[in-house]
């Protein structure tokens, strides 16, 4: 190889070698972007969770102690709505403790007071005490 040949060669590598840290910090900042990408990912799914959470939150009626939704006659879960923000519709079950059927939440398991689900009609229509008005 010639001198000139040689003098390029040494050149090439000193100029690889005053760039190795400059690759260095672009991978390093390729990694970031990375991560930070993904955490975006990750608030924008947790932002439209917590949109629809306060959406729901904005159509719930509370009618004598019985909870509905906006436009819904069917008494959902109190529990679930609130805590879960999930409109589960009660059920009648078979109470094991009384001989009749009482509201029950087929998501959280709670068996209520009352008999039967509640229409949004009956529900005005009961004192806080439980009996016709």
């Amino acid at each position: 190889m010639s001198l000139i040949g040689e003098g390029m060669e040494i050149l090439n590598l000193i100029n690889k070698a005053q760039n190795a840290e400059l690759y260095k910090q672009i991978g390093e900042w390729i990694d970031k972007v990375e991560k930070l990408q993904l955490r975006v990912d990750q608030l924008s799914d947790k932002n439209k969770v917590l949109k629809e959470e306060v959406r729901f939150k904005g159509i719930l009626e509370r009618i004598n102690g019985h909870t509905f939704l906006q436009g819904d006659d069917d008494e959902i879960c109190p529990g679930c709505a609130e805590a879960n923000s999930k409109p589960i519709h009660l059920i009648p079950h078979h109470s094991k403790h009384a001989p009749f059927q009482k509201a029950w939440c087929p998501k959280c398991q709670t068996e209520f007071q009352h008999n039967v689900p509640y229409s949004r009609d009956l529900a005005s229509q009961v004192r806080r005490t439980g009996s016709v008005l």
